[in-house]
């Protein structure tokens, strides 16, 4: 396969899974704002700048008589010159998409397509003034479409091994950098009423589409180690690190036609390590220092994992 026709299907899907990302964590921030609301003061302060944070963004300009939060809400959601925004990574993942052409399902165009013309909608857009809810679910739901179609339509090669790459690297990543903004709230989590504290765990859950996944398993409150312990090492839920880990394992071992113990590329053994690490995580390992110590090296890695592909397969 050509470098560039890699490089553009890794994109595509890595742009697209930042967007649902994007999106699904504002949608939770504006109700959770809403829940504590009137209980926190400040909670736009709390919430939103968190939000901020958490995605290494600055706060934006405020417009005259534009509120806090729908300034924040139109720069994440909306803004064309916030290379990270939904709308930038949706329309970034469509320019790929439209490079390689002949590489993906007509059915996969379509879906894309359809995606960045609802989103651009400006009865859609106004309307992120008053809530975004609509608005991210159908960045939400326009991306499951697309990988569902590709999941039915694209043969299951090496092109299509690429774009299950770019998906589950970057969900490991954001999953990885939730846990770690939240280092500081479960070191609170003694401190802070149990409701709260239950909202607040329950946002991260929902943040990693986890919540209703997490309530089947554990038939009982919202619990901090659990919440971790889940999102971190469950072996068979799809936005747990663990598991994004495994099927980039998994695309990269087919990709390279040798099994991971006989593969001599360094960006298989370092996913096969942190893998490993996961796999075999101690309990009390997912606590205190040591939890975040362990957070901040498997963030350092994935970045490493993600430079190593650019090395190995020209991917920029």
């Amino acid at each position: 396969m050509l470098s560039r026709v890699a490089d553009a299907l890794f994109w595509m899907s890595r742009y697209l899974e930042r967007a649902d990302h994007l999106a699904r964590a504002v949608d939770v921030t504006f109700h959770l704002d809403l829940d504590l609301h009137g209980v926190l003061a400040n909670p736009v302060e709390l919430e939103w700048n968190a939000l901020l944070s958490l995605l290494r963004q600055s706060p934006p300009q405020i417009a005259e008589g534009e509120s806090p939060v729908a300034a924040v809400q139109r720069w994440l959601l909306l803004e064309g010159s916030n290379g990270g925004s939904v709308m930038s990574c949706v329309n970034r993942s469509r320019n790929n998409a439209r490079s390689i052409r002949g590489s993906i399902s007509p059915q996969m165009w379509r879906e894309l397509n359809k995606l960045h013309w609802r989103l651009s909608d400006p009865a859609l857009q106004s309307r992120v003034v008053e809530s975004p809810h609509d608005f991210c679910q159908e960045a939400q739901i326009g991306v499951l479409l697309f990988h569902g179609v590709c999941e039915a339509t694209l043969t299951h090669d090496e092109g299509w091994h690429f774009i299950q790459l770019g998906r589950y690297l970057e969900r490991a990543d954001k999953v990885l950098r939730i846990l770690d903004s939240k280092f500081g709230l479960l070191e609170r989590s003694g401190s802070v009423d149990l409701p709260i504290s239950t909202l607040q765990w329950g946002a991260v859950l929902k943040n990693c589409a986890a919540y209703e996944a997490y309530q089947r398993l554990y038939i009982s409150r919202v619990e901090p180690e659990r919440v971790i312990e889940f999102l971190l090492v469950n072996p068979d839920f799809p936005h747990s690190v663990r598991f994004c880990l495994a099927q980039s394992l998994h695309s990269l071992t087919e990709i390279s036609g040798r099994l991971p113990d006989r593969c001599d590329d360094e960006v298989v053994r370092t996913v096969a390590r942190l893998l490993n690490d996961l796999v075999y995580l101690d309990a009390a390992a997912l606590g205190g220092e040591r939890l975040h110590s362990f957070l901040g090296d498997a963030l350092g890695r994935c970045a490493r994992i993600s430079a190593l592909l650019q090395q190995q397969y020209a991917l920029q």
